[in-house]
């Protein structure tokens, strides 16, 4: 027999491999015991790993839908809230006009009105989202409504009046407008100005094309409006007329015919608002719904790919404390064996 079997040098290696592979087999065992899941899935599996992995791409590709339906849905309530920011302007408007309506001594009140809400509209109407124009359609990228004073819109206006009455709105001829004649000029000329080319060349460069989201796996719905949309340019128009018409040398019947088109307008505008927030709400309430359906889903699935690579838990214990004990008995056994020496049996 070799010495080399028997020796105390020998034994003492054992145990360390002993112990080192014991160490290894507790490691599992403990993120096992805490995690209730297969340390190694792939072992644990075998074949079933891509099942696994099947669940888990589902997963995913269904977070990843819910992540964009709560940007859809921020952008969708942004939207709303500006709309009915949109519309209180008006309604703003519309009591200036009610009140001032064919009194050419206030008519400066007015102006001012239409003046300062032509620049919170704007304002509204260019408001972006996560870096994107909100009522941009799909044109994202710049900001819908020009300014109208230097974009074009009043140089537009001002041509368009001097091409049908043959004079300026600050001419003192401008005073002897009668009412038919301006309601003429506000229908037939001025009208067009907010509407098609006119309209997406002198102030608009929004898309009439709206963003459309996915919101389930075989599910989309719109997540924008565009600014190319009626109640905005009926506003718009309403705003400006307040604006443009209420001060210089109109006189009396062409305020008057200028104040009744623009109340037309923003109660126009004001239903045509009613109606968007509401198309608004019914988008909102959809994606919700999706998302609350995927989720569902989600948890289904999760819960199904857990359960693959899921371990008994008292099995996983029981383990555990074999495995401490197994240890703790190692290091007993080899503080034992370092102990042992020939000289201690020497006389």
């Amino acid at each position: 027999m070799r010495v080399s079997n028997i020796s105390t040098s020998s034994l003492f290696g054992s145990l360390r491999q002993s112990v080192a592979s014991l160490q290894r087999e507790l490691v599992v065992a403990q993120r096992e015991a805490t995690t209730g899941r297969a340390a190694d899935t792939g072992l644990a599996l075998g074949n079933g790993t891509g099942r696994r992995i099947s669940f888990i791409n589902d997963i995913e590709r269904f977070t990843t839908i819910t992540e964009t339906n709560e940007i859809a849905k921020q952008r969708l309530e942004t939207t709303l809230s500006a709309t009915t920011s949109l519309n209180q302007l008006g309604e703003n408007l519309l009591s200036v006009l009610s009140v001032n309506v064919g009194s050419t001594t206030t008519s400066h009140i007015t102006a001012e009105a239409g003046r300062s809400s032509l620049e919170a509209i704007t304002g509204i109407m260019n408001t972006s989202f996560n870096g994107e124009a909100l009522f941009g359609g799909i044109n994202t990228s710049q900001s819908p409504i020009a300014d109208f004073e230097t974009g074009g819109g009043k140089a537009a206006l001002d041509a368009a009046f001097l091409g049908h009455f043959g004079f300026s709105k600050t001419d003192p001829a401008a005073g002897s407008i009668t009412t038919t004649e301006m309601e003429t000029f506000l229908d037939t000329v001025m009208a067009p100005l907010f509407d098609g080319v006119a309209w997406n060349t002198n102030i608009s460069s929004a898309s009439d094309d709206e963003i459309t989201v996915r919101i389930g796996l075989e599910e989309t719905t719109t997540a924008s409006v565009s600014a190319n949309e009626k109640p905005f340019r009926d506003l718009m128009f309403a705003t400006v007329i307040a604006s443009e018409f209420f001060d210089g040398n109109i006189g009396e019947q062409g305020q008057s015919a200028a104040a009744k088109k623009a109340l037309e307008l923003v109660g126009a505008s004001g239903s045509g608002f009613a109606n968007m927030q509401g198309e608004l709400g019914f988008q909102t309430n959809r994606i919700k719904q999706a998302t609350d359906r995927i989720n569902v889903q989600i948890d289904e699935l999760t819960v199904h790919s857990d359960k693959l690579v899921e371990v008994d838990p008292y099995e996983a214990a029981t383990r555990l404390n074999s495995l401490v004990t197994q240890i703790e008995t190692s290091y007993t056994l080899t503080g034992r064996i370092q102990q042992l020496s020939l000289l201690n049996y020497l006389r």
